[in-house]
């Protein structure tokens, strides 16, 4: 195991794709606080604090997740390395392992590469953050749980395909889904229960009218479901990460069990997977 994972780190550190989304997520972190300053300077108005920006990355991770890993291990197909691991007598178990434990290193390491130049920059320009520490420390705890519910989800499909080009296009696919899922889930159950309308008389005065059902407000069984969604998928949990109600225990839990489901299910496949 020691070995392999020191073979997959060398490689990690050559990786192409792997820099290129570091340097990515780099600038992003530079660019959010300080495109907030210069906003806010341009038009006078009191800069926001460094919240919103600063857990704003967490929306993008399931889809570099994605890339990332679709092409990271799924190189290992293309060119024989898995076969090669194995015929020097690896077992299924630690190769899939410290794919694994080396792919989870890389994707927590892209967003260190994020929120460590945005909180450099953001704290002085913008402030720091208005919900306190404690609960921003909560909240960075929650991201890379969430991350690493993602990678263990990439993980096992990425071991399971071995077509490269089959595996970007459902790892990747599978992420938007799921990220426009969640927001469609959340505008849904964002629906108020009660709405007014603002009518406007011949005198030109405007008059709000009585509060009325919202025909849109989801109830019963299908909002129970709705809920259940948003809590459970890491898509769903970054929509809402930073909404006071989002359960942190329950994502805590969600999000282990995702990861020891995927990695239970990932490694039952790998064993039974024909390697050619």
């Amino acid at each position: 195991m020691r070995k392999l994972l020191s073979a997959g780190l060398i490689r990690l550190k050559k990786s192409r794709i792997f820099w290129l989304l570091a340097c990515f997520m780099l600038a992003l972190g530079l660019y959010y606080p300080i495109a907030i300053r210069i906003q806010a300077d341009k038009y006078n108005s009191p800069a926001t604090a460094i919240d919103s920006p600063f857990f704003s990355h967490i929306m993008l991770m399931g889809v570099l997740t994605a890339v990332f890993i679709s092409l990271f291990v799924g190189t290992e197909y293309s060119d024989g390395t898995i076969r090669n691991k194995l015929i020097i007598g690896h077992s299924r178990a630690a190769i899939y392992v410290s794919n694994l434990t080396v792919c989870a290193c890389a994707v927590l390491f892209l967003a260190v590469c994020f929120m460590l130049p945005c909180a450099c920059v953001g704290i002085p320009l913008l402030g720091s953050f208005s919900m306190g520490t404690g609960h921003a420390v909560l909240l960075i705890a929650c991201t890379l749980i969430i991350e690493l519910a993602y990678t263990a989800l990439f993980t096992l499909a990425a071991m399971l395909i071995h077509s490269k080009a089959s595996l970007a296009t459902v790892t990747i696919l599978t992420a938007f889904l799921m990220l426009f899922a969640s927001i469609f889930l959340y505008s849904e159950l964002s629906q108020p229960k009660m709405w007014t309308d603002y009518i406007e008389m011949e005198d030109g005065q405007i008059i709000q009218s009585e509060p009325e059902p919202n025909k849109y407000y989801v109830t019963g069984t299908k909002r129970r479901v709705y809920t259940f969604l948003m809590e459970f998928l890491p898509s769903g949990q970054a929509v809402t990460l930073l909404d006071k109600e989002l359960p942190l225990v329950r994502v805590f839990l969600y999000d282990s069990l995702i990861v020891i489901l995927c990695t239970g299910a990932g490694l039952f496949g790998f064993s039974r997977k024909d390697i050619k």
